[in-house]
């Protein structure tokens, strides 16, 4: 909830268009909103729409948001009340990926530290991990989308009982990873 604060900030301070798309990308980078510039080649165009009226008009920046979120402003706080709580108390294991713990709130600080049931948590399952990835920005699985990959492959093979069958390029992806790991560790 404290991060909903920092929303309007962030709002206001981003460009309301872009010249081209190359430049909406390029901010994206430069902001570290996104830090992978694959990524950002391909998640950020569909962000945007072009405004072929504008485009037409001296010096105006055909490239603008798709979605107005600050429509969505008076939903915020609904959409994000008691989420931690009911991820926390979710049955089953649960997975949590962040780039920082800085904006942890108390219930997941709780989670984390505990790791099981605490106190009036005591519903809480005691399979809840959280996993930071600091050279990651918002968009975690496209900053570092093979770490995040394998820490939700790992974690599926740790809580799930029944057989697992990846898809072929998950498969491969398991076999070159391990190919690196043996390599690193092989002396010479």
């Amino acid at each position: 909830m404290d991060a909903l604060q920092q929303m309007n900030l962030y709002l206001a301070t981003r460009p309301n268009s872009f010249p081209s798309l190359v430049s909406a990308i390029d901010w994206h980078i430069r902001s570290r909103t996104l830090r992978n510039k694959l990524s950002a080649r391909v998640s950020v165009p569909p962000l945007l729409c072009q405004n072929l009226q504008s485009s037409s008009d001296s010096g105006s920046q055909p490239w603008t948001w798709r979605t107005d979120l600050l429509i969505t402003e008076k939903y915020w706080t609904s959409w994000f009340t008691g989420l931690s709580k009911n991820f926390l108390e979710a049955q089953g294991g649960k997975l949590l990926i962040l780039a920082g713990t800085d904006r942890l709130d108390k219930e997941l600080m709780i989670g984390q530290m505990q790791g099981k049931s605490y106190a009036n948590y005591s519903s809480y399952s005691r399979r809840y991990q959280l996993q930071v990835l600091p050279e990651a920005g918002h968009f975690i699985h496209e900053d570092q989308p093979r770490k995040t990959a394998m820490l939700v492959l790992d974690f599926y093979r740790r809580n799930v009982r029944s057989a697992l069958v990846l898809p072929p390029k998950v498969s491969q992806m398991m076999k070159e990873t391990k190919t690196v790991n043996t390599r690193s560790i092989t002396p010479g």
